[in-house]
C-alpha cells in the first residue's frame, strides 16, 4: 500500500560543475566520490552536471577508473555496467599543483570548455577535503583566477565546501574565518558538519513543527532532562596521527552542538536559511561555556585503556578519547533543564540517539509515586533511525501493575524506499548545490564551538590534578565517573 503524502517541498539542485580538490584523500575516498555517484544513480543530481577531481596524485584515465571502482566498491555499491559508466563519463581528473598560478590558469580553461560541453553557465561548487591551512591560499588563488564568482556580478556563481577540522583552536579558527572572507562571502562558504544531513536529525524540528501535541511539551515544564549520546563502536582505524592532534572533543564538538541545538532551538517562522540561523544563533547565544569550576565538576574525560598500544600513538599520550559532561540552557524554554552529553570510541557498541526524559507526573492520584519508568522521546540517529516515544501502561493482569510500552516510527521499514533516501553527504551536496546553507555552519557557530570547546581544553591543560584522565575498559560504555555524573543528580543513562 503506498503511503499518502501531504504538504510536499523539494529541494532542486542546479545545473552545476562539481569542482573536488583533495580527491585522492581518504575523505574523498570514503564519502565524497561515494556520495557523487549515489546523486547519479539514484537520479536526483542536476540535469547538467560534471565532475572535476583535481589532486597532486599522478593519474591516468585508467588509473582513474580503478581509483572510482575501489571507492563505490568499498562504499557498499555494486554499480551495473551502465550506471559506473554514466558517471564516468561525467568525471575527469586533473593532476593539480595548488601552489602553482599555471595550474588555476589551465583550471579556468578546463572548466570553460566543460562547461561548454555539459551546457553549464558558470555556476560551480568546489571543494575543499584539504587540511585547514590549504584553505585560504587555494581560495585566494581561485579568486585572482577569477573562478569564485559572485552571483551579484552575474548569473552565474560560485560556493565553497570546507570540511572540519576549522582550525586548532580559537584563535586558528578565527584567523581561518577572516582569511576566507578576504576572498569569499560568507554567503559563497558552506562549512559541512554531516551529522545536520542524518535523516533522522532532519526529522527533529519538522516533527515538532508539524505535531502541535509534541512541542507544546518541548520545555522545563515537562521535560526534566535531555540526553545527547554519540558512541562508537571503532577504535582509531588507522588514523592515530589525525587523533593524537584531535582528540575526541575537538573531533565531536561540531557535532554535539548541532544535535544540541536541532534539538532545543525555537522553532523558525519559516525554514529559509535565514530563519533557520537566526535562531540558532539565539539557542548558541543562551548557552554559556563552561568555566574551569564547573568543567571540572560537571565533565568526565577518559581515555580506553588498549588506546596507547595503538601504531602510531604516543606512549604515555594524554588525548581523550571520551568525553561526558553536563551544560545548561538559559532561556525560557529550558532553564533549569540540564543536558547531558557522552562520546566515546572503543565503546563495545555504535550509538547515536537524542533523548528528552519526561518529568514525573505532577497531578492525579499517581503524583506521589514512583511508576519506574518515565516518558522518553528517542531520536536514534545511527545506526538505527527510527523515533520512539516510550509511554506507561497498565500490565495485562489483575493486579495494577505498570509497564513500559513504546510507539516507533521505523525509517527503515520500507527497505525499497529507505534505499532511495539520500545519505547525508548526498543530502548536503543536494543543499549546497542549490545555495540552500541552512543545513551549513555559520561563522558564528564555528567562534562559538571553539569557544565552548576552549573552556575543556584549557582547563585540562592544568594537568591531571585539575582534571583527571580517566581510563575504560576497550568494548565498555566508558568510565564508571561518567554514571556518577548522573547518579548524583538522581538520574542515570540510558
Amino acid at each position: 500500500m503506498q503511503e499518502t503524502l501531504g504538504f510536499c517541498q523539494e529541494t532542486r539542485p542546479e545545473s552545476c560543475g562539481f569542482i573536488l580538490f583533495g580527491a585522492t584523500g581518504d575523505l574523498a575516498g570514503r564519502k565524497i566520490i561515494p556520495a557523487l555517484f549515489g546523486l547519479c544513480e539514484k537520479n536526483i543530481a542536476p540535469k547538467n552536471f560534471y565532475i572535476l577531481l583535481a589532486a597532486r596524485t599522478p593519474l591516468d584515465r585508467s588509473g582513474l577508473e580503478s581509483r572510482l571502482r575501489a571507492s563505490l566498491t568499498k562504499a557498499g555499491f555494486t554499480p551495473s555496467p551502465e550506471s559506473f559508466s554514466a558517471f564516468q563519463e561525467r568525471t575527469e581528473y586533473m593532476q593539480a599543483d595548488y601552489e602553482s598560478e599555471d595550474f588555476y590558469k589551465r583550471l579556468s580553461l578546463r572548466l570553460a570548455v566543460l562547461d561548454a560541453r555539459s551546457g553549464v553557465k558558470k555556476k560551480r561548487l568546489f571543494y575543499l577535503a584539504m587540511p585547514p591551512a590549504a584553505f585560504e591560499p587555494i581560495v585566494g588563488r581561485l579568486k585572482s583566477g577569477g573562478l569564485l564568482s559572485d552571483p551579484e556580478d552575474c548569473s552565474c556563481w560560485s560556493r565553497l565546501i570546507i570540511e572540519k577540522p576549522y582550525g586548532a583552536s580559537l584563535e586558528g579558527a578565527a584567523s581561518l574565518d577572516a582569511g576566507l572572507k578576504t576572498s569569499a562571502s560568507e554567503s559563497q562558504v558552506y562549512r559541512i558538519d554531516h551529522f545536520t544531513g542524518k535523516e533522522t536529525v532532519q526529522n527533529v524540528l519538522a516533527l515538532r513543527s508539524a505535531n502541535r501535541v509534541f512541542e507544546a511539551t518541548w520545555n522545563n515544564r515537562f521535560v526534566d532532562h535531555v540526553q545527547i549520546t554519540v558512541l562508537e563502536e571503532l577504535g582509531l582505524e588507522g588514523r592515530a596521527n589525525f587523533f593524537e592532534h584531535m582528540g575526541l572533543a575537538q573531533d565531536m564538538m561540531s557535532h554535539i552542538l548541532q544535535l544540541a541545538a536541532i534539538t532545543a532551538m525555537d522553532l523558525p517562522a519559516t525554514f529559509r536559511d535565514t530563519d533557520f540561523k537566526a535562531e540558532k544563533k539565539r539557542f548558541f547565544e543562551s548557552v554559556h561555556p563552561l568555566d574551569r569550576e564547573a568543567v571540572v565538576k560537571q565533565s568526565v574525560r577518559a581515555q580506553y585503556a588498549g588506546y596507547r598500544a595503538e601504531p602510531g600513538v604516543a606512549p604515555a599520550s594524554p588525548v581523550e578519547t571520551f568525553l561526558a559532561f553536563k551544560f545548561g540552557v538559559d532561556n525560557d524554554r529550558w532553564r533549569g533543564v540540564p543536558f547531558y552529553v557522552r562520546a566515546g570510541k572503543k565503546t563495545g557498541l555504535k550509538k547515536t540517539r537524542i533523548d528528552l526524559v519526561y518529568k514525573k507526573p505532577d497531578l492525579g492520584i499517581f503524583k506521589h509515586i514512583d511508576i519506574g519508568y518515565p516518558n522518553v522521546f528517542t531520536f536514534n540517529i545511527q545506526p538505527d533511525e527510527d523515533i520512539t516515544f516510550s509511554l506507561v501502561s497498565k500490565h495485562p493482569g489483575p493486579k495494577l501493575c505498570f509497564t513500559p510500552r513504546s510507539m516507533r516510527l521505523d525509517y527503515r521499514a520500507d527497505v525499497k524506499e529507505a534505499q532511495s533516501y539520500p545519505t547525508d553527504y548526498e543530502r548536503l551536496l543536494i543543499e549546497a548545490m542549490s545555495g540552500d546553507q541552512t543545513l551549513f555552519l555559520s561563522s558564528f557557530e564555528i567562534r562559538f564551538m571553539w569557544e565552548f570547546l576552549s573552556s575543556f581544553t584549557g582547563t585540562w591543560k592544568g594537568g591531571p590534578q585539575a582534571s583527571p584522565l580517566y581510563s575504560y575498559a576497550d568494548g565498555t560504555a566508558g568510565p564508571a565517573e561518567a554514571a556518577d555524573l548522573l547518579k548524583k543528580d538522581g538520574r542515570a543513562w540510558l
